[in-house]
């Protein structure tokens, strides 16, 4: 009777601990990208890209080195595609923003992009902090960063046409001003990020001379 007793406590137990277990959810290629590209962007915007590994992020998001590698061959991999996404993101709010309003008012699309900045404050971290980083040639953002101002002036040149100087030389000039304000804004949060914006981006475009 008591060997029966013992068999059953044993069973339970058995099945005590089975149910215990945690039941791994098994996600999509697609999804276990975009986790594996979050939770990097979580780590290098608190330690920084020289302080990220694979091995930090493999056990952050529950799963081995391996499972990592198999989707991002490198953390410089992993790099670039956390700024693509950034970049997306910024493209996205933009295309939006033309389709809703259907006009192509640079001044109204630069303010909308500073107040999205303004609310994701982790994102301005990550960017500066790699752009400082990345002045190092040999870092694997180099290139993107040194390619950056001009893709981005280059892309705020079909909206700001109409003046006498180039579309192309004032967006530079603008983005220039948005990464310096931004970088001292992280530094000093108590500076009004978009007072100083707005009192900048009045005078600049009254200044600027119509064709």
């Amino acid at each position: 009777m008591q060997r029966a007793e013992v068999f059953g406590s044993q069973s339970r137990v058995r099945w005590t601990r089975c149910m215990m277990k945690p039941t791994r959810i098994r996600l999509t290629a697609d999804d276990r990208r975009a986790q594996l590209v979050g939770e990097a962007e979580a780590m290098i915007t608190l330690e920084g890209f020289s302080n990220f590994s694979i091995a930090g992020l493999a056990e952050r998001a529950g799963i081995s080195r391996a499972g990592v590698l198999h989707h991002f061959t490198s953390k410089e991999d992993l790099l670039i595609a956390i700024l693509d996404r950034k970049e997306s993101e910024s493209a996205d709010l933009t295309a939006r923003y033309l389709a809703d309003h259907g006009d192509r008012d640079a001044r109204a699309i630069l303010d909308l992009l500073i107040r999205h900045n303004i609310e994701r404050p982790a994102v301005i971290r990550l960017f500066s902090m790699l752009a400082a980083e990345s002045i190092a040639e040999d870092h694997p953002a180099h290139d993107y960063f040194k390619k950056r101002l001009l893709r981005g002036a280059e892309q705020l040149s079909h909206v700001l046409g109409g003046y006498r100087r180039p579309a192309r030389e004032i967006g530079m000039e603008v983005l220039s001003f948005m990464d310096g304000m931004q970088l001292n804004w992280l530094r000093d949060p108590t500076i009004d990020l978009w007072e100083r914006w707005t009192g900048f981006a009045d005078a600049y475009f009254a200044g600027l001379v119509p064709e």
